[in-house]
């Protein structure tokens, strides 16, 4: 021990700082392909009411590879969905002992809204008839389909603020605890400074 060590306030684990990393990284791919996903249902929709033969490249190119998209989107949806369980448990780990209530930091209104909206849009999926047997059955279809990624968005949309904010909750709670932690100035590092 040198004469620099010192103490400090308690930080967050650099691995629950780098699983919230991951967390928020999974729940914004899947909200980027998601807007892939409304963009081109709302490109197919145009498309289909203006009754033009020829579509964009971009489209013709979204719709040869719909089947990979879909895989792709699927494992981005499981990646996020045990992403977000498995975040909520470490997270509960990681505050014991600096919080006395784990799940009064964990609460945040946009974790219900989330629930809502994607339960919206299965809903919309298995209570709206979405058989396409003539344009107009496509029209309402393609429809239904860019209702769904709309709800989808918002949901992910409000999901990665409010990891963001419980995130913010996290650090702080474990700051303004009152634990301290011994540093220790290592050759070559600027030591803690208050």
């Amino acid at each position: 021990m040198t004469s620099d060590d010192g103490w400090a306030p308690a930080t967050t684990p650099k691995t629950w700082e780098w699983g919230t990393r991951a967390l928020m990284l999974a729940v914004a791919a899947t909200g980027g392909l998601t807007v892939l996903f409304l963009v081109c249902d709302l490109a197919v929709w145009y498309h289909l009411r203006s009754g033009d033969d020829d579509a964009s490249a971009t489209l013709i190119w979204v719709v040869e590879h719909i089947d990979g998209l879909s895989l792709l989107g699927t494992a981005l949806i499981l990646a996020y969905l045990i992403g977000f369980f498995v975040w909520r448990h470490r997270t509960k780990e990681a505050l014991r002992g600096y919080v006395s209530e784990p799940d009064g930091v964990l609460s945040h209104w946009s974790v219900p809204v989330w629930n809502a909206a994607i339960l919206a849009s299965f809903l919309l999926r298995f209570n709206v008839d979405t058989s396409a047997e003539d344009v107009d059955g496509m029209v309402r279809t393609v429809q239904v389909e860019a209702l769904q990624n709309g709800l989808r968005l918002a949901g992910l949309t409000v999901l990665l603020i409010g990891i963001w904010e419980i995130r913010d909750r996290v650090r702080a709670g474990i700051r303004d605890s009152g634990v301290m932690r011994r540093t220790r100035r290592t050759e070559g590092t600027i030591p803690f400074q208050s």
